[in-house]
């Protein structure tokens, strides 16, 4: 058996968000605000690993390289670094979900 890859990983996280959108728009008697505050926790669950089908995911701040030096300069506070993921599916994950 193998680990999966980054992009399998990303198509399975995909996958999921389509699932979670066509449940919340088939949910009857339910307004628009409702269904979308359940499609967020929804969405927010499988983040955090409630998911059965998924792990949970890190979700972390992914700061441009210059943000720390401009903010210092700026005297403001900046989000950390965080470089240590092996397995990132950010990045394009809102145009994998038209593809």
């Amino acid at each position: 058996m193998r680990e999966f890859t980054t992009d399998e990983v990303k198509e399975q996280f995909i996958n999921h968000v389509k699932m979670l959108i066509e449940y919340w728009d088939k949910i009857e008697n339910k307004t628009t605000k409702e269904k979308l505050n359940g499609f967020a926790h929804s969405l927010l669950a499988t983040i955090d690993g409630s998911s059965v089908d998924l792990p949970a995911f890190v979700l972390a701040p992914s700061p441009h390289i210059d943000d720390k030096r401009y903010h210092i300069e700026n005297g403001e506070n900046y989000y950390s670094e965080n470089n240590n993921v092996k397995c990132d599916i950010s990045g394009n994950l809102h145009q994998l979900l038209y593809k």
